[in-house]
């Protein structure tokens, strides 16, 4: 089960950790959101030890999802070492999504 932060312990997690982070931007009543969960569920068990995946619920973290997920539903952020290194936009492959963190 991936951990949904929030904008509580988002600094905490993504901006000061080390190493890569991979966050989704997701609404519930996303269609396309919806999708992507079994993806995102199976690129966290593939990266486990090489990179965290967390979730944002945007109706829950408006003020996160308009600063990194400002083009729409999902985004996939990308952090190395707590900065922002890149962002994709809309549903991704797994195969993707692993390139992205790798």
């Amino acid at each position: 089960m991936i951990e949904i932060l929030n904008e509580g312990n988002f600094d905490e997690k993504v901006l000061q950790s080390s190493g890569n982070v991979l966050v989704e931007f997701f609404a519930t009543w996303c269609p396309h959101c919806q999708r992507m969960m079994p993806i995102i569920n199976e690129v966290a068990d593939r990266v486990q030890g090489q990179a965290v995946v967390y979730q944002v619920d945007v109706d829950k973290s408006p003020d996160l999802a308009q600063t990194y997920a400002p083009n729409g539903f999902p985004s996939f952020a990308l952090f190395v070492n707590g900065q922002l290194a890149e962002t994709l936009v809309g549903e991704q492959t797994e195969e993707r999504l692993l390139a992205l963190v790798a």
